[in-house]
């Protein structure tokens, strides 16, 4: 049976996606979305390609999207990707750096902000959820994710105000290092010094992220809109 709600997760395939993806007990039609498709979760409904840097292909997944079905549009951005694995900060290059802010941030913006407009043209409430990261406020030696993650604050606020009275909610999650691919892929010396700049020593278990993450899509508050919300053990260093 078709339900009320649709569930839209950008970047399913990673930690984050996957895990509310992979819940039970949402509300909720879900359809993920990512660059390809890597493993069947068993509660998608609907699945899409997407490339975030192709700005025509994210105009065909989004016209693919069958918004008019469904009364409310709960939007989960979760889309996360280091210019390269290595991460070396001595070494500038302007297309790695221009990549990581095409997909990280431009990307991002273009997709939602094309998704609400179908929406809004239709008359369609929507929850948008932007997850972000701790880099917002103490940057990155990967400079083009460190430079979008601190845009993506900008774009919630400026949704959140524009559309605000037009049946939207617009709210950013922050987090800080957890237990995900691309924490995984950094040096062991760079996890540690994120730990150490947490004040629970510690990286975020998925669980609590992803919690918490789903509490704020379901079950927070409409008057959040246009709140940057932190879950980063105290990582603000």
């Amino acid at each position: 049976m078709q339900k009320n709600k649709l569930l839209i997760i950008l970047g399913v395939e990673g930690v984050l996606g996957s895990f509310l993806a992979n819940c039970d007990d949402l509300d909720a039609d879900i359809l993920g979305i990512d660059i390809h498709e890597t493993t069947k979760k068993k509660n998608l409904k609907y699945y899409f390609d997407c490339d975030f840097k192709d700005r025509d292909k994210i105009r065909e997944t989004i016209e693919k999207i069958p918004v008019e079905k469904y009364q409310q549009h709960l939007v989960v951005s979760c889309i996360g990707t280091f210019a390269e694995p290595t991460f070396n900060s001595t070494v500038f290059e302007e297309e790695k750096i221009y990549e990581s802010i095409q997909v990280n941030l431009i990307g991002t913006s273009h997709f939602v902000i094309g998704l609400l407009k179908k929406c809004l043209d239709k008359n369609i409430q929507n929850r948008v959820i932007i997850v972000g990261s701790a880099a917002a406020y103490v940057g990155s030696r990967d400079i083009g994710y460190g430079i979008a993650k601190a845009g993506l604050n900008g774009l919630v606020l400026s949704l959140s105000k524009s559309l605000s009275s037009k049946k939207a909610v617009i709210i950013g999650i922050n987090p800080g290092i957890f237990e995900s691919k691309m924490a995984k892929g950094v040096s062991v010396e760079r996890q540690n010094q994120a730990v150490e700049s947490t004040h629970i020593k510690r990286k975020g278990r998925i669980e609590e992220v992803a919690n918490f993450v789903k509490y704020v899509t379901f079950d927070a508050p409409d008057y959040l809109t246009g709140s940057i919300l932190n879950i980063n053990g105290g990582q603000y260093s």
